[in-house]
């Protein structure tokens, strides 16, 4: 079994390389069904892989090391916990999504394209696979090229400076990570004299409170940025704004998950006893973020930027949760984190269908589309009212989970979280307001002559939000196939008793 996590990681990459050789055919259908058959191929094997995964047991890994930089301690460690495989399992499911839905969004540079696409999928999984600081540093900064170049050449509008943008901001956020890594790796030998960069290697407990503090707000910041937390956000709504459907779907569901998942394994895991002391502050933070981003979701007229905003306040609402250092916030948390991949996945791809059939993401220019696509209005339901976080569907139960484990948490400091708590709650009507703003405005009032021509989606479109439907309303009604594991994971990994 030692084989495969490089296995998972790579291929990818390999069949990226495949599809750019001289040897491969240029023909449109040929890429299309060979991107295709390999998306397929690999959310089969993670599939099976999860399969005979032992979630039962929360320490149980999945390892493999390779000898690289022996004599700084570096190596080619790979690792697969409960929380990677899964997050591994979700990004190689939403680029099979993305692929499958690029068929009509994409339509010049296929082998670069895919190619590019299979580059990132690569850099990410290799994000949630790494066991080495540097590895995993090595994989983040991996990423910035693939999606630079796919939001310059596929993306609309003003590409080069949102591309421009994302590589600065991405770029601003590395430095502060690697500086991090960097003082954890020298003081971790400094303290206890092992000259490693294994996750497994690292102790933070003899290293100075002053260092450790220093370590956490570099991390934080480097990982905010990505995830992103307000104010490092203003990269994001530009960036979907002008960027391809599939870019959107892949940049929301996924890599905004990268930054979680580094506040996961380092700010919390190995820093734990500092999370212990800022989290007030951080919750504040996520609430600041949440109500931020539902104002500027009211407010906005494209519908991918209200979307954008929309994943702003979700990933404010992560945050919020995993703060709250109980089992409830952080599987409410956990959970956040694949109910909002599924609900921007769908969100994005009901989007991207508007815009190539109208030719715009203006809501003012955009109603009555109800009366000619009677089969989008029909699927978009469960998708927008997931969004809202309504109950028996899976965006509920991330939402309440996240707040009431928030609410739980006992502080003596300055700052009242409970307080916090339900201020941030009252997001919920604002996340109301701005989804059944998307909704009436796309679908409801008097057509344009302009758009009295359109057709409704087709078969493989409406069967592609269907399965983000059918998960959504899957995870909603049976929420514990996702928490009881989660649960397990998150009382172990961070050593917490709460209230579940």
């Amino acid at each position: 079994m030692n084989y495969i996590i490089p296995l998972v990681i790579f291929t990818p990459l390999m069949m990226s390389l495949f599809i750019m050789s001289p040897l491969f055919s240029d023909d449109e259908k040929i890429i299309r069904r060979t991107a295709k058959g390999f998306s397929i191929f690999h959310f089969t094997l993670m599939i099976l892989l999860t399969a005979f995964f032992n979630f039962s047991q929360s320490e149980f890994t999945m390892k493999t090391s390779y000898k690289w930089i022996e004599v700084l301690g570096i190596n080619a460690n790979f690792e697969f916990d409960s929380l990677s495989l899964l997050l591994t399992v979700l990004t190689s499911f939403i680029f099979l999504l993305s692929v499958f839905i690029s068929k009509n969004m994409i339509k010049r540079s296929y082998r670069l394209y895919y190619s590019l696409i299979f580059v990132l999928q690569s850099a990410v999984t290799g994000v949630f696979g790494a066991g080495d600081l540097f590895l995993f540093f090595l994989f983040w900064e991996l990423e910035l090229i693939p999606m630079y170049l796919l939001l310059l050449k596929w993306g609309s509008g003003n590409k080069q400076k949102t591309a421009m943008k994302f590589l600065l901001y991405t770029f601003f956020g590395s430095i502060f990570i690697i500086a991090g890594f960097l003082l954890l790796y020298y003081w971790n030998f400094i303290s206890n004299g092992i000259l490693s960069s294994d996750f497994n290697n690292i102790n933070t407990i003899f290293i100075p409170d002053g260092i450790k503090a220093l370590i956490f707000v570099l991390l934080f910041i480097g990982f905010g940025i990505k995830l992103p937390v307000v104010p490092l956000h203003s990269w994001l709504p530009d960036v979907h704004t002008q960027a391809a459907t599939p870019v959107s779907i892949i940049l929301s569901s996924i890599l905004l998950k990268m930054g979680a998942y580094g506040i996961f394994r380092f700010n919390l895991q190995m820093l734990e006893t500092v999370y212990e002391i800022l989290a007030p502050f951080i919750m504040l933070l996520a609430a600041i973020s949440i109500i931020y981003a539902g104002f500027c979701a009211i407010n906005q007229k494209d519908i991918k930027r209200i979307i954008a905003y929309s994943g702003i306040a979700h990933m404010g609402i992560f945050l919020l949760g995993i703060s709250s250092l109980n089992e409830t916030g952080i599987t409410g948390g956990i959970f956040q984190l694949f109910s909002h991949a599924l609900i921007s996945a769908g969100l994005f791809t009901i989007a991207g269908i508007i815009y190539v059939k109208c030719g715009t993401k203006n809501l003012l220019k955009l109603q009555g589309l109800g009366e000619k696509m009677p089969r989008l209005m029909l699927i978009s339901i469960p998708v927008i009212f997931a969004g809202m976080g309504i109950p028996l569907l899976a965006g509920f139960v991330a939402e309440f989970l996240s707040f009431t484990g928030a609410f739980l948490f006992q502080s003596e400091g300055i700052i009242n979280t409970k307080l916090i708590t339900l201020i941030a709650l009252s997001s919920v009507i604002f996340c109301s307001v701005y989804m059944l703003k998307i909704f009436h405005g796309l679908f409801f009032g008097e057509i344009t002559k302009r758009l009295n021509k359109i057709s409704d989606i087709n078969i493989p479109q409406f069967a592609a939000l269907a399965v983000i439907a059918l998960y959504l309303i899957i995870f909603g009604i049976f929420p514990s196939i996702l928490t009881n594991t989660i649960s397990i994971y998150s009382t172990v990994t961070y050593n917490i008793a709460g209230v579940f």
